[in-house]
């Protein structure tokens, strides 16, 4: 569904005005994981982007923070031209402030709702003992 949008996303990158905004913050994360959730009936119900960290001492991927596309297909992950890196881009509201998140593995998945990725790793990793994406109070983090 969501996958038919991905062009029209490129062209939506390059035509958003909040992108030219002076101040962001860019974080880079060892996946991101692109997840079309659909209910127990096999009904589409939401799509989320997921970002995750590599554990080492536990030899998992865990879940730091997630974003809901909301119709949104500005904010779908994206392939740069040329390269391997993947990119979400979105104005965080809530810090007024333009996000940007990058890294060189992507994945697209199609769960049910007993399968949603990011509940499934609240099981192994309290979601209050996850790392997070850059805070926009710390300006040393920002561009």
């Amino acid at each position: 569904m969501v996958a038919g949008f991905v062009l029209a996303s490129i062209l939506g990158i390059a035509a958003n005005p909040v992108l030219t905004s002076s101040r962001s913050i860019s974080d880079t994360v060892d996946l991101i994981e692109l997840n079309h959730l659909h209910d127990e009936s096999g009904k589409h119900t939401i799509d989320q982007v997921i970002f995750y960290e590599w554990s080492p001492d536990y030899r998992r991927y865990d879940v730091i923070s997630w974003r809901l596309i909301e119709n949104d297909i500005s904010k779908l992950p994206v392939r740069l031209p040329g390269s391997r890196v993947y990119i979400v881009r979105w104005y965080d509201r809530d810090a007024r402030i333009q996000r940007e998140v990058r890294s060189r593995q992507y994945r697209e998945t199609w769960t049910n709702s007993n399968a949603d990725p990011e509940r499934m790793n609240k099981r192994v990793l309290d979601e209050k003992s996850r790392s997070s994406l850059r805070l926009a109070t710390d300006r040393t983090n920002t561009r």
